[in-house]
Formats: structure tokens, C-alpha cells, sequence
């Protein structure tokens, strides 16, 4: 029977930090042992290529000295021709050219064989490179886009992975959970996975959010002006002053940014709405100013109970410590918050919160509005979420090991985290959805939200209007085809730029007004559509093909109907997608 994990902080200590790298090590050498690399074969190659680099790049430098040293003679021998024909007879100035000449001749040779050689060692270092990946090529063949799901899940069985984000987790969400799904026409997805956690829906999304800030811009003017002024005999004299004006204005400016959470469905307190953000109280140690921050944070919280005004129907808990540090002190259902946060919840959520060794501490903030949970974790805008197969390939064994260990326990305890608030309240185990997300074909197609990704892997510049100057937020519409596709509408939304001057008057010392002028960027929204054509299909039979092999293996009849080649097709998690022509 898989357990529940009541104690996120304790367990992740004592048991799935080690499992998990036991797990992802294991995973790892079961890859090399299917994929038949030979390690000690590969170990040798790439040392041979690190010598083959060492003697290129030490050839390379002593034929860049051998070349400066050319450059000096013949500098040498004009310099010295210059000076004998403007100082002696013009036929001595042919002796300096007469006497480097053999010393060019002989370096002009040197650097031929140098040329030679380099050109030899860099095409071995080439070569051998190329067999290093060849070595190597079965193992790349082998990472898919599962891989993080089936760790995961291995690590933390209460963890389950959908292949990719379908209409049916999103129904799910938005008809049992009240989700709405739409974040707006200022955020694009990068990426997503979907499943379930304790038996519940979650997404973990990556997205490029847009706002439009402002941007001071300077400039600067240098005057300059007489002044009459007594020397030190007392007579009048002149001189010229100098001074720069400067000058700044603010003007629109677009800002975009990566932002990582975690969005997660669940039934228990469902009329409770709640929100807290990260509070400098819990790096707090528990010294006299620590606890005297602490003691002023909970007076607050108890003269706020104490109010009696319409709409206040906040009262401390008895554990104000938690009540302080959490800070959901906008709660609108006292009784509800209380049965999410038992003793038991206050006591591992204050231990996630105070933590500075385990975990990362008081990152998260945490938005609760009916049966819908929005968790965001600093600590997660550094972590690649994807596990994009691109990510692992490489020509040496040691360095493939090292980093595939790495990336997935680097992954793990960033997701870990990104759950544990979730994790720390019991009754969130207790409510378990059954629903069945896939009652037609229809939910079993991949969701908007998995259409923008789709989108966005294919790159912002493959749909960016041609006068964009920022990055561009991808938004879909889509329409189904009779032969089981989806046509998907691909809009990119950025600016252009026009270079504008504007003038802004400046007082100066020699007492007059002056115009600096001040070169700023106008932007302006522009927009551009395109069309893409995405229909699932299953993982390819053969285990060991590539991606684009198995797109070629894999690609719909639907795509070959309308002129689209298989190299231009992309297979990503199960789904086989390309960029319709114009």
C-alpha cells in the first residue's frame, strides 16, 4: 500500500532524497546497458580528443605569434624605410626592405607549415569528436521526454504523470475544480506537465509573462561660454567655460519574464479563499531580535482580531507563531482554514517555512480561492522543468552521467518543494478525485495550454512579425479536422520600435536655457499568425530511434496530405506537430 507523506521536510531527509538518487542512478546505467556503449571504448577516445585539442589549440597559438611576428617585420622594415627617405638619398631606402625580405621570405614558410598543421590537427580533433558522438549516438537516441514523469513517480508513487496536458485534465479542473484556464493574452505557455497528486489534478507550468514598464533614457549636451573674470593683478581677462547638461525621461518600455508554479485541484475546504506571500519573519533565528520581530508581528495579528468592523471575521489561532509566519490574514472562512490547518499542518508547514538547510526555505507564495490552489516558488524560476531529451546528449560518457544525476536530483528537490506546502496538510490525502478525464477521443487531444508549448518549442521566431524588436507571447485557437488533427491558429503578439528624439530644456551655468537632447525607443504592438497542424500519435515501436526518425517513422497521413515533409515535423511527448506553410 503506497503511503501518504504526512511529513514533507522529514521524509524528504531520511528517504526520498537518497531514493531518488539511487533511483535516477540506476535509471541512468539501465539506459547504458540497453543502448550497448562501450564505456571504456568512449573513455579512451575522449582522451585522445582532449590531447588532439591541447595540440590544436597550442599549434592555433603559436601560429597567431608566428603571424605577429610577420606583422612586426614588415613594420620594422617600413618604419626604417620612412626614415632613411627622409633623411638619406631615396635608392637607401630600398636597403631596410632588402634586408627583412629574407626574414618575411622565411617566415612566410613557417607559417605555410603552420597553417598545414593546424589545419591537420583540427581536422583530427574533428574526426575524432565525430567518433566520440558516434559512440555515443545509441545512449542519445535513448532519452525521451518521460524521463523526469517515470522518476518522479518511481521516488513518490502518490506522484502520476499525464503523457501531456489534455482537454480532459483541463475539463477536469475547470468543471469539478471551478478553474477558469485562461491566464490572459499577456501569458504564453513554455511548457507543462499535468497529473495527479494524492489522486487530485495538478499542473506545473512554465510561462513568459509580458507587462509594459517604463525605461529611463538619458542624454546629455556639452555647452560651452566666455566669462570675463580679474586675474590676480586685478586686470580683466577671458576664458572659456565647459560644462555637460544631462537630461532623462521615462517612457514605456515592454517587460517580459519567466514565471514557474504550480497549479493544484482539491475538494477539501471549498469555500475557503486565502492568500500569503513569502515573509522575511521566517529567516528569523530565535534570538532576542528575532523573537522580539516575532512578538510585534503577533500583536499585530492579535489587535486585529480584536477589531470589530463589517467584513473582519479574522480570529488568531492559538498557535500564532504559524498564524505569524504563514500570514493568510485576508481568510475568509475561520472554520474552514482551521480544518485545513491542523496542529499537525501548522507544525510542517512552520518547519518548511524555518527551514534553511533541507529545503530552500520561505520561497512560496500561496493562493487558495475555493478548491483551486496556486502555489509559486522562487526557488523554481531556475529550474528547467522540461526534460528535454536535447538537454542530455553528449559525446562523453562521464560528462552524460554526471549531468543526467544532476538535472534530475536538481529537478526532484525543486518539485518536491514546489508540492511540500501541499504535501504538509493532511486533508488534502483525504480527497481523492475519481473522475475519468477521458469519457471521449476528444479529451484525449492535447489542451490549448499544450498547444501554446507546442508553439513555443517551435520558437517565438517562426511566428514573430517581421518588424519585432522584444519577445513575442504566443496565443492558439484551434479547429478540428475530420482526419483527427488539430489545426492550430498561432498568434505572436510583440513591438516594433521607432528611434524618437525628444528636446528637454536645461538651465546652465552660463545662465541660459539649452535643449539636450534625449534618443529614446517608441514602441509600437504588432502582430503576426501563422498555422500549425498537431495530432497525438503513440510512442514509436522501436525504443532506440531518435526524435526526428521517429517523427519520419510516426508522421500522420494527415500531414503528408498536405505537403508536409517529415523533416519538418516535430515529435514532442507523443504528439507530432509542424508549421504549416503560408
Amino acid at each position: 500500500m503506497i503511503s501518504d507523506v504526512h511529513e514533507p521536510l522529514g521524509q524528504f531527509a531520511s528517504q526520498f532524497k537518497s531514493a531518488h538518487v539511487e533511483n535516477t542512478s540506476d535509471f541512468f546505467e539501465d539506459l547504458v546497458r540497453r543502448s550497448g556503449v562501450d564505456e571504456q571504448a568512449n573513455i579512451q577516445t575522449v582522451r585522445e580528443l582532449r590531447e588532439l585539442e591541447k595540440l590544436a589549440e597550442g599549434a592555433g597559438s603559436t601560429n597567431r605569434w608566428w603571424r605577429i611576428l610577420r606583422g612586426l617585420s614588415i613594420a620594422a622594415a617600413l618604419v626604417a624605410a620612412l626614415y632613411v627617405l627622409a633623411n638619406y638619398w631615396w635608392p637607401w631606402a630600398t636597403l631596410p626592405v632588402l634586408v627583412a625580405a629574407p626574414a618575411i621570405y622565411l617566415l612566410n614558410r613557417v607559417i605555410q607549415d603552420s597553417d598545414a598543421q593546424l589545419k591537420r590537427l583540427r581536422a583530427e580533433r574533428d574526426a575524432k569528436r565525430a567518433e566520440a558522438w558516434a559512440q555515443m549516438a545509441p545512449l542519445n537516441r535513448l532519452y525521451d521526454w518521460d524521463i523526469v514523469a517515470k522518476l518522479m513517480e518511481k521516488t513518490v508513487p502518490r506522484i502520476a504523470f499525464d503523457p501531456y496536458f489534455s482537454n480532459g485534465r483541463m475539463d477536469e479542473l475547470r468543471q469539478d475544480f471551478g478553474w477558469i484556464g485562461h491566464l490572459g493574452d499577456d501569458h504564453s505557455i513554455v511548457f507543462a506537465h499535468s497529473g495527479v497528486l494524492n489522486g487530485n489534478p495538478f499542473i506545473l507550468a512554465r510561462t513568459l509573462s509580458h507587462w509594459m514598464g517604463t525605461k529611463t533614457y538619458h542624454g546629455s549636451l556639452q555647452i560651452s561660454w566666455q566669462e570675463n573674470y580679474r586675474n590676480a593683478q586685478g586686470k580683466w581677462e577671458s576664458r572659456t567655460r565647459y560644462e555637460t547638461l544631462n537630461a532623462s525621461i521615462e517612457r514605456p518600455f515592454p517587460e517580459y519574464e519567466n514565471q514557474t508554479f504550480i497549479v493544484y485541484g482539491n475538494e477539501a475546504a471549498p469555500d475557503l479563499v486565502f492568500s500569503r506571500k513569502p515573509s522575511s519573519l521566517s529567516k528569523l533565528d530565535d534570538g532576542l531580535f528575532g523573537k522580539w520581530r516575532k512578538d510585534r508581528a503577533i500583536k499585530k495579528l492579535e489587535a486585529k482580531s480584536r477589531e470589530v468592523s463589517e467584513g473582519n471575521s479574522f480570529t488568531v489561532m492559538a498557535n500564532r507563531e504559524f498564524d505569524a509566519l504563514f500570514g493568510a490574514t485576508d481568510r475568509n472562512h475561520e472554520v474552514q482554514f482551521r480544518l485545513l490547518f491542523t496542529p499537525l499542518a501548522q507544525q510542517e508547514m512552520l518547519k518548511l517555512l524555518k527551514d534553511g538547510e533541507t529545503g530552500y526555505g520561505d520561497t512560496f507564495a500561496f493562493d487558495k480561492s475555493r478548491m483551486i490552489n496556486v502555489i509559486e516558488s522562487g526557488h523554481m524560476r531556475k529550474t528547467d522543468i522540461s526534460g528535454d531529451p536535447r538537454h542530455f546528449h553528449a559525446y562523453e560518457l562521464a560528462h552524460a552521467r554526471k549531468f543526467f544525476n544532476a538535472y534530475h536530483n536538481e529537478f526532484f528537490k525543486s518539485f518536491y518543494f514546489g508540492i511540500a506546502p501541499l504535501l504538509a496538510i493532511p486533508l488534502y490525502q483525504q480527497h481523492r478525485s475519481h473522475a475519468d478525464i477521458y469519457k471521449d477521443g476528444a479529451s484525449r487531444k492535447p489542451c490549448f495550454w499544450e498547444h501554446e508549448a507546442i508553439a513555443n518549442y517551435h520558437g517565438e521566431e517562426t511566428f514573430q512579425h517581421p518588424q519585432c524588436v522584444t519577445r513575442s507571447i504566443l496565443k492558439t485557437a484551434t479547429r478540428h479536422e475530420a482526419d483527427g488533427s488539430q489545426r492550430v491558429r498561432v498568434t505572436a503578439s510583440g513591438y516594433g520600435s521607432v528611434r524618437q528624439t525628444e528636446y528637454v530644456s536645461v538651465r546652465g551655468g552660463d545662465g541660459r536655457s539649452h535643449r539636450v537632447p534625449v534618443h529614446w525607443d517608441e514602441y509600437f504592438w504588432v502582430k503576426n499568425s501563422a498555422d500549425m497542424l498537431v495530432q497525438e500519435t503513440p510512442p514509436p515501436v522501436d525504443a532506440q530511434a531518435d526524435a526526428s526518425s521517429s517523427a519520419r517513422a510516426a508522421l500522420p497521413a494527415a500531414f503528408a496530405q498536405r505537403g508536409i515533409e517529415a523533416t519538418q515535423a516535430v515529435l514532442r511527448r507523443s504528439i507530432v506537430s509542424a508549421v504549416l506553410p503560408a
